[in-house]
């Protein structure tokens, strides 16, 4: 299910410059993350570890994909949307596993909202002077134990606009 999220990405890329599918490159991001992977070295690394257990779930016509594929692709997809996604499948696989196991469902759910502040994040600029902390918004479920959405503050707002937008 996850993978027929992944090939729902809108992909932006000519289709004269594409060797491997969008699809493919999200999952294997996907995959080496949960593995731990913190870089995009780490992720191509993982991912030529893994190649003959992937080869069963993705199609890989033209094999692993370089570090540098994953971070130009990545960094240019609608990550929010593939987010969206995968959040609505978590939440279904929740829903799936209580309804097998017999539990019990709730009639209103707990949605926490919080905001932070990266402490350690501010510095100075020498030209326009300071630059603020980085400020992130998180909506929590309770119930479901997951984080629902996340948004960076913009510097010249507070957290009220954003979790409205988010909610």
């Amino acid at each position: 299910q996850i993978k027929k999220h992944a090939d729902s990405v809108p992909d932006y890329r000519h289709p004269s410059y594409v060797k491997h599918l969008l699809g493919d490159i999200i999952m294997i991001v996907f995959f080496a993350i949960l593995g731990n992977a913190n870089e995009w070295g780490e992720i191509e690394s993982f991912a030529k570890k893994k190649e003959g257990w992937l080869r069963k779930y993705l199609e890989l016509p033209y094999g692993i994909p370089t570090d540098d594929t994953y971070r130009i692709v990545i960094g240019n997809i609608d990550t929010e949307h593939f987010f969206r996604l995968t959040v609505k499948l978590l939440i279904e696989a929740v829903d799936d596993l209580l309804a097998y196991a017999g539990g019990e469902t709730y009639g209103k759910s707990i949605t926490s909202v919080d905001g932070k502040v990266s402490r350690g994040a501010a510095r100075r600029e020498s030209a326009d002077g300071e630059i603020k902390a980085l400020q992130t918004l998180n909506v929590y479920s309770g119930d479901y134990g997951i984080c629902l959405g996340q948004k960076f503050i913009a510097e010249k707002t507070n957290e009220i606009p954003a979790a409205q937008e988010i909610l």
